[in-house]
């Protein structure tokens, strides 16, 4: 889910920032993506949102967490459900 931190960084050279605001421009560093082609962002605000398509031509998000320790504290709680039933949840 979440990328090694060398190709977080080979996406910011090769693509930029990605524009995660809403009322005003605001630029997020995609930090990895949950394996089926939806993307994960972190804010500037330290907020993590996730992509509701796969592209990120013209992306929409939706905020998943308000900073990343809370993010980490729910993939870890998916990763648990998971290996505990096979349910990969909604993260």
């Amino acid at each position: 889910m979440l990328d090694p931190a060398g190709d977080v960084l080979l996406r910011l050279q090769e693509y930029g920032v990605v524009d995660v605001g809403t009322d005003q421009k605001a630029h997020g560093l995609v930090i990895g993506s949950n394996g089926g082609g939806l993307i994960y962002v972190a804010g500037p605000d330290g907020a993590v949102y996730r992509t509701r398509t796969a592209s990120l031509d013209e992306p929409e998000f939706d905020k998943v967490a308000d900073d990343l320790r809370q993010f980490l504290e729910l993939l870890e709680r998916s990763l648990t459900r998971f290996n505990a039933d096979g349910d990969p949840g909604d993260l």
